[in-house]
């Protein structure tokens, strides 16, 4: 079984600019608790990076866990959160990953 791993990159914000940067926002990249897994659709061995909440703080209406694709996470920005710990400077944070991530999915193969 696969481990769910930190993510190593950062976010952007809405806009997809760094220079609309608003400090007042918590980007969910930027939070320890923002975990990359595999998530295989059909079950086979192929496979799309999705990025998870370890917290348990993104949820569907219903209570189901909420996944975002790892090519969008960037743009998952809240107000507040009482789990949020983040892992460094959020302004460079978000600048690098706006830069580093991939622009649609990709598929993967175990």
């Amino acid at each position: 079984m696969i481990e769910a791993v930190d993510i190593e990159e950062a976010a952007v914000d809405e806009t997809g600019t760094s220079d609309d940067y608003c400090a007042g926002k918590i980007y969910c990249a930027n939070c320890i608790h923002c975990k990359l897994v595999p998530s295989s659709p059909d079950g086979d061995e192929r496979y799309f990076l999705r990025v998870r909440c370890a917290a348990g703080k993104w949820r569907k209406k219903l209570g189901e866990e909420k996944v975002y694709k790892y090519c969008t996470v960037a743009r998952r920005s809240i107000g507040s959160c009482d789990a949020y710990e983040d892992m460094g400077d959020a302004k460079d944070y978000i600048r690098d990953l706006k830069k580093s991530l991939p622009v649609k999915d990709e598929i993967f193969v175990f």
